[in-house]
């Protein structure tokens, strides 16, 4: 009772559940474009300044326009199908995450187990790690305006990688107790 109400709130947890919707932007990447990404995560603090969370997310990657036999009279075009992807992982925040009104700044590092499935093409499952930016404003009323941004690479077969920069906006509901 006698603590200040800084010190008070520094073991209060806070659990934070949310959807949010983005860009998937394929980087150094030939075979597929950018397309619509969606997703759900949930994020508990343990302090104001360090928590973990877990996400669900899906991304449909564009088609690809291929041309064959160029300049010949054969010449045709072809689409590669960009497919879809999946992801289930967790994030790790370092930077101001509590549920208290007011802005949080933050870094953060993401592991997920990876799926791109493409017709006709083998899928590449793979374990994905990024890292990255977000910023989020927690309104009094318990409901969090939240962007992201992180860059996550793919190991894959052959010493090669998929990368992509991916960025969203979403909206989170705080049940914590320091609220």
């Amino acid at each position: 009772v006698l603590l200040p109400a800084t010190t008070a709130g520094a073991g209060v947890v806070d659990l934070s559940l949310g959807a949010f919707a983005g860009m998937d932007i394929p980087t150094a990447n030939d075979v597929a474009t950018s397309g619509p990404l969606y997703g759900l995560h949930g994020k508990v603090s343990f302090t104001p300044y360090l928590a973990v969370g877990a996400f669900y997310r899906m991304s449909s990657y564009g088609d690809v326009e291929e041309t064959f036999l160029e300049g010949e009279p054969e010449e045709f075009t072809s689409a590669i199908p960009g497919g879809d992807t999946n992801s289930f992982g967790a994030d790790v925040y370092f930077g101001r995450v509590s549920g208290m009104p007011g802005a949080n700044f933050y870094l953060y590092g993401s592991f997920a187990k990876f799926t791109w499935s493409r017709d006709n093409i083998e899928d590449v499952s793979e374990i994905a790690w990024g890292a990255g930016l977000g910023a989020e404003v927690v309104l009094p009323f318990k409901l969090g305006i939240e962007g992201r941004g992180i860059f996550q690479v793919v190991p894959t077969d052959n010493s090669g990688s998929v990368k992509s920069f991916i960025w969203f906006v979403g909206a989170n509901y705080h049940f914590g107790m320091g609220n």
